[in-house]
């Protein structure tokens, strides 16, 4: 594991010590699993933003953000967004039943 430094708003350190107090753990575990939440969330927005933005495929967005297809389409949905059909892949598709 590596050790990284990070400054803190005072209002953002204030709001770490009372989720700390409140949920009986350590300041390292609560800020890793802060981190972890908020990595996770991140690259999931940015997956859909360049999924939405058609620069990446559904199974790079999906691989960008550390999910499976079905995951990605979860999330999708979830957020409110909608799939991209590519007309030429549907076509492809169609024919190859």
């Amino acid at each position: 594991m590596k050790t990284k430094t990070i400054r803190l708003k005072e209002k953002f350190a204030d709001e770490l010590a009372r989720i700390v107090e409140m949920e009986g753990k350590t300041e390292s575990e609560t800020i890793r699993e802060i981190f972890d939440f908020g990595l996770r969330e991140y690259k999931i927005r940015k997956a859909i933003e360049k999924y939405q933005r058609g620069i990446l495929s559904q199974g790079g967005a999906a691989e960008f953000a550390g999910l499976n297809i079905q995951e990605f389409h979860r999330e999708i949905k979830k957020r409110g967004f909608v799939l991209r059909i590519d007309k030429g892949r549907l076509e492809q598709e169609i024919e190859g039943l």
